[in-house]
C-alpha cells in the first residue's frame, strides 16, 4: 500500500528519525553506523576501542564496539533493525555485536550493560535469528524471543522485568529460568548463583526501576570520560546538533532540566510523569502494570493499573487513533454481522517517513478484510496496492497478504508489493477503530533478486456500517484484456491478450467462508498462436478474499500457462494478482477490476508483465440461457448504457488510460435480425462505432466489431436475473496504427 504500502508495518512510537534500510546493505563493521540517537537528555558519551570520547546528540550515529556512557543523562538509541534500547542515568552499555540484513537469520545483536538502567524492546532480528540477540551482564545473559524487557545492574546484583511478547530467559553458569508473563522477574545476585524463581513483588520497588529510567538528571559537572582527555563543550556552551529540518548542524543550547516535583515536556520522548517515591535498595522486581512509556500519553489514554502491557507499536496506533479523534482499549470480541468501512492513515515508517490516506472493508460474517487506498484523482494512481487477511475470534487480524506493483511509469522500475501483518487488532467496546502494523518486501519485477524493505503502521476509524446481503455460492464469468509489454522495450512487440467466451473467465465464489477460486484462458489479438491457458485465480483464504459482489482479491498462479510460438513457460514468483477497482462500477450487475501478471517469454527468455492500465477484467453471475432463449423467442429487444475502460498506444508511444468511458448498446433478441448489436463505446479520445451481423446474438453471449477498424473484436455476455446488464470486452486496431483496448458494461 505505498498505494497501501497497502504497503499494507512494525515500528517502535520513537520511530521519530528512523534509519533508512537497505537490503543490499552489508554486515556492520566498526565504520558502519549501526543505530542512532533517537532521544536524549544531559550529557552522554561515547567511548570507541581506541578510548577516543565524543559527545552524542540527537541524530547522532552509533558504531559497533562503542561503548555508551550515561552518567548524567539519559538516551534512546535505535538500530537498524529496528530495536530500541533506553539506558537511564548512570548506565553504561557496549555494543559488542551487530549484524543485520532484512531476512538474514545470520542477523545478530548483542550489548553488555556493565552497570546502570535499561529497557530494551527487540527489533526485527528478534524475529528472524532470536537466538542471536542477548545482552550480558556481569551475572548472567538475557535471551529474547522478539519481547520487551527493563532491568537494573547494580554491582553484582541483575534485576530484570520481562515486560510484554513472547517470552525471555535470564542465564548464567549456575542456572537458567524462562519468564513468559508480563510483570513477572527475576533476580541474579551474581554469577556463581543461579537466577531466582520469577516472580511478582512490589508496585513500590517497580515505580523506583522506572524513575531510573526517567527521572531528572542532577545539574552537576560531567566527569571526564576514561582514556580520553575532556574535550568536550560543558552542558552550558553551545553544542553542534543536527538540524532535524535541513539537516545541517546549527549552533543549539542543551534545554533546561526540570526541578524536582516538576513534570518535563510530554513532547520528550524520555519524559516521564514524575512519581514521589523516596529512594530504596531495590531487591525485587514488582508487578508491571504499565510501561512507562517513552513517549508519555495521559493516564486518561492508558488505564495505569491495566494488566495489558502495550508494546511501542501499540502505542503508536493509539497515539495514531487518538489523532483520528478516538480513544479506546483493545477489544476481544468482535461483531457476528454487517459490512464495515473503515478510513484512516498509514505511515510508512521504511524506507520513507510519509503518511497516506488508508480504507478497509470488512464482512463480519465471514470475518475477512481487505485494505486499499482511497481513489485518488492522480489518473496515473491506480489501486494497484492492497492486502486481504482474517479476522479471528478475539478480534485480531491476521494472515495478512500484500499484494500489488508500484511506479507504473517509463523508465522507473515496477516493483511486486510482499508483506504480512506483525501486529493487527481492533480498539473500543464497539470495534470503533482498527490497528494494523505490517512488513515485507518490493520486488524489482524485471529482476526479481532485487529487493527493498518496508515497514508501516496503521490506524483507521469506522466510517460506515451496512447490513451484509451477501451469502451462498455462485459462479461467475466474464471478460479481460491483458497487455503484455517487454519491460527492456514497452512500446514494441506487445502481446495482446484476450477472451472471446464468457466460458474462459470463471469464478467459483464461497461469500460465507469469503473465497474464491477460478481460471484465465485466452489468446493473443495480434497472433493466435500465442496463449494463455488455466492461469489459476484463487483457492482458499491466502489466496482469495470475498467481501462483497464489489470487493473481491485474489493471487493468481501456475506453471506452463504462457505459449509463445509454441513455447510454453510459468509465472515469476512475484508480481501476480487480481484485484476490483475501488473507482464507479460500470453497471449495477457487473463487477470490473485490474489484474496482472510477471513472466519470462518462452522460447525468447524476455522479461514481460501484463499490468495495469492495460489489464482490466469485468465478470458477475451469467444469466441463465433458458432466459435469454426465452427472450430470442419474444423477439425483445433492449438499449444498454453505462461505463467503459481502456487504454490507446501505438507502436511509438506509452500505453496511456482513457478517460470518460461509456456504452451505449442495443441489442436486438431475435433470429433474422439485421443488425442484432448496434451503438458506440466512447471515450474522450475516440468513438468506436459497434455493429454485428444476423446470428451473432445466442443464449450464452454475443460478438461484433468496431466498424472503422482494420481489425477488431467485442464479445459480450448477459447479467443479472432477466438479462437486466451486458458486459464485456473491446479491442480494435486502427488505419492510423493506433490501438484500443478495453472492458465496457451498461444497464437495461
Amino acid at each position: 500500500m505505498k498505494q497501501i504500502k497497502i504497503k499494507f508495518c512494525m515500528a517502535s512510537i520513537a520511530c521519530l528519525s528512523l534509519i533508512v534500510l537497505s537490503i543490499s546493505q552489508v554486515f556492520a563493521v566498526q565504520n558502519d553506523p549501526v543505530g542512532k540517537v533517537i532521544a536524549i537528555r544531559g550529557n552522554v558519551f561515547a567511548v570507541s576501542p581506541d578510548l577516543a570520547s565524543r559527545k552524542l546528540f540527537l541524530k547522532a550515529p552509533v558504531f559497533l564496539h562503542d561503548t555508551v556512557k550515561a552518567k548524567q543523562g539519559r538516551i534512546q538509541l535505535m538500530f537498524k533493525d529496528n530495536t530500541l534500547i533506553t539506558l537511564g542515568r548512570n548506565t553504561e552499555m557496549k555494543i559488542t555485536k551487530y549484524a543485520w540484513k532484512p531476512g538474514d537469520t545470520d542477523s545478530a545483536m548483542e550489548t553488555q550493560i556493565r552497570e546502570g538502567s535499561f529497557r530494551i524492546m527487540g527489533g526485527a532480528i528478534t524475529r528472524i535469528a532470536p537466538a542471536n540477540f542477548k545482552t550480558n551482564t556481569p551475572s548472567g545473559t538475557i535471551g529474547i524471543r522478539g519481547s520487551i524487557y527493563a532491568g537494573l545492574v547494580k554491582g553484582s546484583l541483575l534485576s530484570v522485568i520481562f515486560q510484554g511478547g513472547k517470552g525471555i530467559y535470564v542465564k548464567n553458569d549456575a542456572g537458567m529460568v524462562n519468564i513468559s508473563r508480563p510483570g513477572f522477574g527475576t533476580r541474579v545476585k551474581s554469577s556463581t548463583q543461579p537466577p531466582e524463581k520469577p516472580s511478582k513483588i512490589s508496585q513500590q520497588e517497580l515505580i523506583e526501576l522506572e524513575n531510573t529510567l526517567a527521572s531528572t538528571p542532577e545539574e552537576e559537572s560531567t566527569p571526564e570520560p576514561e582514556g580520553s582527555e575532556n574535550t568536550e563543550p560543558s552542558p552550558s556552551e553551545p553544542t553542534s546538533t543536527e538540524n532535524e529540518e535541513t539537516g545541517s548542524l546549527a549552533e543549539t543550547t542543551e534545554p533546561a532540566e526540570p526541578t524536582d516535583g516538576q513534570a518535563a515536556s510530554s513532547a520528550d520522548p524520555l519524559a516521564a510523569d514524575p512519581v514521589p517515591v523516596a529512594p530504596q535498595t531495590i531487591d525485587n522486581l514488582s508487578d508491571i502494570s504499565s510501561i512507562v512509556q517513552d513517549v508519555v500519553l495521559e493516564s486518561a489514554q492508558i488505564d495505569q493499573t491495566s494488566i495489558i502491557t502495550p508494546t511501542d507499536t501499540q502505542q503508536k496506533i493509539i497515539s495514531m487513533l487518538l489523532d483520528l479523534g478516538f480513544s479506546g482499549s483493545e477489544s476481544t470480541i468482535v461483531p457476528s454481522s454487517g459490512i464495515w468501512v473503515y478510513t484512516g492513515k498509514m505511515i510508512n515508517t521504511i524506507p520513507d517517513e510519509t503518511q497516506e490516506d488508508i480504507k478497509f472493508i470488512i464482512n463480519w460474517d465471514n470475518k475477512r478484510i481487505i485494505g486499499i487506498d482511497p481513489v485518488s484523482t492522480d489518473p496515473d494512481h491506480i489501486n494497484s496496492g492492497f492486502g486481504f487477511g482474517t479476522i479471528n475470534s478475539t478480534g485480531s487480524i491476521t494472515n495478512i497478504k500484500v499484494l500489488g506493483s508500484d511506479n507504473h511509469h517509463e523508465y522507473e522500475p515496477v516493483m511486486a508489493l510482499t508483506g504480512y501483518e506483525t501486529y493487527g487488532n481492533f480498539y473500543g467496546s464497539g470495534q470503533e477503530g482498527l490497528g494494523l502494523a505490517m512488513e515485507g518486501y518490493d520486488y524489482n519485477i524485471q529482476n526479481q533478486t532485487d529487493n527493498e524493505f518496508w515497514s508501516n503502521i496503521v490506524a483507521a476509524t469506522v466510517d460506515n456500517k451496512t447490513a451484509n446481503p451477501y451469502s451462498g455460492t455462485q459462479t461467475w464469468k466474464g471478460f479481460f484484456v491483458g497487455i503484455a509489454e517487454d519491460m527492456a522495450a514497452p512500446n514494441t512487440n506487445r502481446r495482446i491478450f484476450y477472451n472471446t467466451s464468457p466460458d474462459d473467465y470463471t469464478l467459483a465464489i464461497n461469500k460465507d467462508n469469503g473465497t474464491f477460486s477460478g481460471s484465465i484462458s485466452g489468446s493473443d489479438f495480434n497472433d493466435a498462436n500465442n496463449l494463455i491457458t488455466g492461469l489459476t485465480i484463487g483457492g482458499g483464504s491466502s489466496d482469495s478474499a470475498y467481501i462483497t459482489d464489489k470487493t473481491i482479491a485474489a493471487c493468481l498462479s501456475g506453471s506452463d500457462v504462457i505459449t509463445i510460438d509454441a513455447s510454453s513457460g510459468g509465472l515469476k514468483t512475484y508480481g501476480n494478482f487480481m484485484v476490483t477497482s475501488g473507482k464507479d462500477p460500470l453497471s449495477d450487475y457487473t463487477t470490473w477490476g485490474y489484474w496482472e501478471v510477471a513472466f519470462s517469454e518462452p522460447g525468447t527468455g524476455k522479461d514481460y508483465h501484463i499490468h495495469v492500465p492495460g489489464a482490466k477484467w469485468i465478470c458477475g453471475q451469467q444469466t441463465p440461457s433458458t432466459v435469454i432463449g426465452s427472450l430470442i423467442a419474444t423477439s425483445f429487444s433492449g438499449t444498454y448504457t453505462g461505463g467503459a475502460r481502456g487504454v490507446m498506444f501505438d507502436s511509438a508511444s506509452q500505453m496511456t488510460e482513457m478517460t470518460n468511458g461509456s456504452t451505449d448498446l442495443t441489442i436486438e433478441f431475435y433470429a433474422g435480425a439485421s443488425e442484432p448489436v448496434s451503438g458506440n463505446i466512447s471515450f474522450d479520445e475516440i468513438t468506436l462505432p459497434v455493429t454485428s451481423t444476423t446470428g451473432d446474438v445466442t443464449t450464452s453471449g454475443f460478438n461484433a466489431t468496431i466498424s472503422s477498424a482494420i481489425s477488431s473484436s467485442v464479445n459480450g455476455t448477459y447479467y443479472g436475473p432477466g438479462a437486466e446488464a451486458v458486459g464485456g470486452n473491446f479491442s480494435a486496431k486502427m488505419a492510423d496504427g493506433k490501438h484500443y483496448h478495453g472492458i465496457f458494461a451498461g444497464d437495461r
